[in-house]
């Protein structure tokens, strides 16, 4: 294949190779147009001799690229070049599952459950939009340097399909994934791309495929006629609940497996809980095994029972003496600032308390209505309410499959839920009832990922493709306004009626001062993802995105300086509580808390192993911290 580093294709510098396959080639390249670096997977001119394929390839890219999720790569198009045919998708910067495995062999359980989550949410959403995979397997998983999954060849692989390749020395790379029906060259369904994830799974699990036999012939045997050895076999301690997972998700009916997706998730969680109960067991025994650790513990104990009895009278009176002058401003404040004490910020010493919210799914926002009323919504159209200020969730019926992104809500009890395929409901009553409010011409393609209202009329919707929607009547109608931009956006804050600003993708920050009429780009010095942005009432402000990257400005937005918070992973929502103390949210549990503005950050330690997207104060000052997998928290 002609080498074509240092070429420039239509708009595409090629920078680097990124991998080769029996196909073809994956290059990074530099897209000169829009100022990002793009992967190209180009095509072999063996393949591209084949001109049924090129057909199918094109109208399968085609159909790939309307595929909008987080966790599946997204396709810009397709390029042509002499006798090469390439797929232009977006860069992932990070490595490939089957790397991982080459690496360090087995993953642990955790890790595993968290990769699970995310590749079924993207295939499940992938299933229900009519899309088959077919080549599920270690190498089409990419693990970014956020924390976020993301499958890739979506379309591709089945368009490619060929039924010669069982002959010898084809694809043997990937019949250690392949199904039975696959193998037997019959109609391959979701319940295919099923099988092919249990095959996936079961090698995160033991280090290796479960049939890792030497020839291509004996391996689909294997796929056809025989039960991969039991995991719980091979490694002590392992959760039987790993092995029925793997054995339904591997059963040769493909009637007898998981009926879907989500049926997966619910097990799963069962999966989940045994980790837990593992570590947890692990870690007792650890410490009943020392007398001088149980009577350190005993001594622990009882200083700390003496102080916050202390601590307990010290707030009783001055609470009592604060509700008795009337001073409820005051008390107000009180109630917030208490968990930030300025001698040895209390905090860090919170406890994290999980709460059941009756489902597995992703949460993506969390709000509080009023006192008692608060809401989270999440991914595949999950809704769930409390109405006891946070003690208890219950799942809201609410007939809609799409992913949520975002929920607003007035003291009144209206509501808005935004989210893909240009979703905006509207509830006048804590979402007890509501309305599709008509918002696009064209629902396919196009995903809301935030709302959020200045007053009770002024309010804005940002989403992919540059997307702001405003309305002036409190959300009754919208109307598209011009950004210049076609990134994705992620959040938007308001200081002022006129001045506000919009975050997204690589590094875009937009500012309008003409209350969200027209918008102008501004430098962030940054070319990562920007997912959240709050205000103070004191002109400070906070972004925080992809890679750990917090951006601080002390002047309303004019100034932006990037700020070392020695944060790998990704940030993903940053909130104010008053005028000096922020909270900033990410992946794996992250926690950071800053105490002058955002200037200085200490990280809080918990044993959260979730991504974590949102967080509300409860207008008791209560915090409440929402994630994936059904994650909500509150701190004690």
């Amino acid at each position: 294949m002609e080498n074509l580093i240092g070429k420039t294709i239509d708009n595409y510098k090629i920078v680097s190779v990124l991998g080769k396959g029996g196909m073809g080639i994956v290059y990074k390249a530099y897209d000169t147009k829009l100022d990002r670096y793009v992967a190209i997977k180009m095509l072999t001119p063996q393949m591209t001799d084949k001109i049924r394929f090129i057909d199918r390839f094109k109208r399968e890219a085609k159909n790939h690229a309307k595929l909008s999720h987080p966790n599946i790569v997204t396709v810009y198009g397709f390029i042509e070049y002499s006798d090469f045919l390439g797929i232009v998708m977006e860069y992932v910067e990070g490595e490939s599952l089957d790397k991982v495995l080459q690496r360090q062999g087995r993953i642990h359980l955790y890790d595993i459950i968290y990769i699970m989550r995310q590749v079924l949410y993207g295939l499940g959403y992938a299933h229900k939009k009519g899309f088959v995979h077919r080549d599920i397997k270690p190498s089409n998983i990419m693990l970014n340097k956020e924390g976020i999954t993301k499958i890739m060849d979506f379309g591709i692989s089945k368009s490619l399909f060929d039924k010669d390749l069982t002959k010898t020395g084809s694809k043997v790379g990937t019949v250690f994934y392949m199904s039975p029906e696959q193998v037997k060259g019959l109609d391959v369904t979701h319940l295919s791309d099923v099988y092919s994830l249990g095959c996936t799974l079961y090698e995160m699990a033991a280090g290796n495929p479960p049939f890792n036999f030497e020839t291509e012939y004996e391996i689909m045997e294997a796929q056809i006629k025989k039960k991969p050895t039991r995991i719980g076999d091979l490694i002590s301690n392992t959760p039987d609940v790993l092995d029925k997972i793997i054995l339904k998700m591997m059963d040769k009916n493909p009637n007898s497996r998981y009926l879907d997706c989500e049926d997966v998730q619910s097990d799963l969680a069962e999966l989940e809980k045994n980790v837990s109960k593992l570590q947890t067991s692990y870690f007792q025994k650890r410490v009943n095994s020392s007398p001088r650790t149980k009577l350190y513990s005993i001594l622990m104990f009882s200083g700390m029972l003496v102080l916050l009895l202390g601590l307990s009278w010290f707030v009783y009176n001055q609470v009592d003496g604060l509700l008795k002058s009337n001073q409820l401003e005051k008390f107000k404040k009180y109630s917030v600032e208490s968990l930030f004490a300025e001698e040895g910020d209390s905090l860090f010493n919170k406890k994290i308390h999980r709460l059941n919210s009756d489902v597995n799914s992703n949460f993506n926002s969390i709000v509080f209505a009023d006192s008692k009323t608060s809401f989270a919504v999440g991914d595949s159209g999950t809704v769930v309410v409390s109405r006891d200020t946070g003690k208890t969730w219950q799942s809201a019926n609410i007939n809609s499959k799409v992913l949520l992104n975002d929920v607003f809500s007035f003291r009144s009890g209206k509501c808005f839920v935004v989210g893909d395929s240009a979703t905006l409901l509207m509830s006048k009553d804590y979402l007890a009832s509501y309305i599709d409010v008509p918002t696009m011409q064209m629902r396919d393609g196009i995903t809301f990922f935030n709302i959020y209202f200045k007053n009770e009329n002024l309010g804005f919707i940002t989403g992919n493709n540059g997307i702001i929607l405003k309305t002036m009547n409190g959300g009754m109608n919208w109307k598209q306004v011009i950004t210049n931009s076609d990134n994705l956006l992620y959040d938007i804050v308001f200081t002022d009626d006129k001045s506000g600003f919009a975050v997204g993708w690589d590094g875009t920050i937009l500012k309008t001062t003409d209350s969200g009429e027209t918008w102008i780009k501004i430098d962030s010095n940054s070319d990562t993802y920007l997912k959240s942005i709050d205000f103070n009432m004191n002109g400070y402000g906070i972004i925080v995105g992809g890679n750990g990257t917090l951006l601080r400005t002390t002047d309303y937005g004019r100034n932006w300086k990037k700020q070392n918070i020695n944060i790998q992973g990704g940030l993903q929502k940053v909130k104010f509580i008053n005028e000096n103390y922020v909270i900033a949210l990410g992946i794996k549990g992250t926690i950071l808390i800053s105490n002058d503005s955002g200037e200085n950050w200490k990280q809080l330690k918990t044993k959260v192993y979730s991504n974590l997207n949102s967080l509300a104060i409860s207008p008791s000052g209560d915090i409440f911290i929402a994630g994936i997998n059904g994650t909500i928290i509150k701190l004690l």
